[in-house]
């Protein structure tokens, strides 16, 4: 089962859309191969504030018109842009919340509900 989750970057900074249009792109679930991946990566040892950049580097699969995201497209981000990925990327990871609309169906009245998902890693 693959399961992407799109998002939308606040800024954009780095990226040159077309006119009117946002910087979106999708993102995965963190595997553990991807984990230790990025232990394994020379970079990390020598500066662990590495370790973000290597791990969306994996996990973002598609940001605005980038063929392949690499860690060269991670550095283009403005910092907002980075930590919103990282914000995102935890979230999903951890428990995305999912909300559906729920109806009782005795009395007609419209509930949130919520699913928790919680990915491999």
């Amino acid at each position: 089962m693959k399961t992407e989750f799109r998002f939308s970057l606040p800024k954009g900074t780095g990226f040159t859309p077309s006119m009117g249009s946002r910087i979106i792109g999708t993102m995965r679930l963190i595997r553990v191969k991807d984990l230790l991946a990025v232990y394994q990566d020379a970079r990390v040892r020598e500066n662990p504030g590495y370790f973000y950049v290597i791990l969306l580097s994996r996990v973002v699969e598609k940001l605005a018109d980038e063929k392949m995201v690499t860690t060269k497209t991670i550095e283009k981000l403005a910092p907002d842009d980075f930590s919103f990925l990282v914000d995102f990327m935890n979230e999903v990871n951890h428990s995305l919340i999912r909300r559906v609309a729920v109806q009782c169906g005795g009395c007609n009245a419209t509930f949130q509900g919520e699913f928790a998902v919680l990915g491999e890693a």
